[in-house]
């Protein structure tokens, strides 16, 4: 009889006194990426971190910084450029734009951004800074203001070069901050872009080489990126029910980023915290 009475009193105060989940109780997501890390986009919280402070070749997701560097300097977007030869010339991944063709920076940052135009990127920091040195200056001094201490960039393109360097932490970090523009979401979250030159005469369809965003609808962006000494990495966020998951893998093989993508999502949904009541 004081045995059942104890098991009663136990049984009330856990109705009384419910649990609350914590991370240990969901299982660690298995992912094949050397460096990866989860955090929360409204608090910046890590959620998961796997080898987040190892230096890595930045690949294409450079090219966050480099949009990110001209929407934060407002210059009017419909502004017509004229393509150099030089960046027809750049090879890798390209929007197929050629020598003299004009096209607003609207359009180009969607060159940027999709198809991860190689081209688009020297055409737009020739366009707003002259030479494609200083524009890299400009997303250098950008991440210093950002506090990514261990982000370097050589060029906007993100070729593999001697001192072309980032961290899963920083990229994390980065894209938070441009996710948080409208414009920029706007471009990163683009499954499709038909891009018209300023006279008319030539038209680019570009698709968004980011599969996430046809693997789930939580996904709103933001960039792929492939070298060979970078490997396969891919930064993704994704909003449900009022949270925001931001996850960062590099390293990786061409479809098993994606696959680590959604995995480091998911397990980013299942332990963020509710976000803060509006009533």
């Amino acid at each position: 009889m004081k045995a059942l009475s104890v098991l009663l009193a136990v049984a009330a105060i856990l109705v009384i006194r419910p649990q609350r989940a914590t991370s240990a109780q969901y299982a660690i997501p298995m992912i094949t990426a050397p460096a990866a890390i989860v955090i929360d986009g409204w608090s910046g919280t890590v959620l998961y971190q796997k080898n987040a402070s190892s230096l890595r070749y930045p690949a294409s997701t450079s090219k966050i910084m480099a949009a990110l560097v001209i929407l934060r300097r407002h210059i009017p977007l419909q502004r017509v450029v004229t393509v150099s030869p030089y960046a027809a010339s750049i090879g890798g991944s390209t929007a197929g734009l050629f020598a003299g063709e004009r096209m607003n920076l609207w359009n180009l940052l969607h060159g940027l951004l999709l198809p991860s135009g190689n081209d688009a990127a020297i055409a737009l920091a020739e366009a707003v800074s002259g030479t494609e040195a200083r524009f890299v200056a400009l997303m250098n001094r950008q991440a210093r203001r950002l506090h990514l201490w261990h982000t370097h960039y050589v060029s906007p393109d993100g070729f593999d070069a001697p001192g072309q360097i980032t961290t899963p932490r920083d990229l994390a970090t980065l894209a938070r901050v441009a996710m948080g523009r409208s414009r920029f979401a706007r471009i990163a979250r683009t499954r499709f872009w038909t891009a018209r030159s300023s006279d008319g005469r030539s038209e680019h369809r570009w698709v968004n080489l980011n599969k996430l965003l046809w693997m789930s609808r939580r996904v709103d962006g933001v960039k792929t990126g492939t070298t060979p000494g970078a490997g396969a990495c891919l930064v993704a966020s994704a909003h449900w029910r009022g949270r925001w998951i931001i996850e960062v893998n590099m390293g990786s093989t061409y479809q098993t980023r994606f696959d680590d993508g959604m995995k480091l999502l998911d397990y980013g949904f299942s332990i963020a915290a509710s976000p803060p009541s509006t009533d």
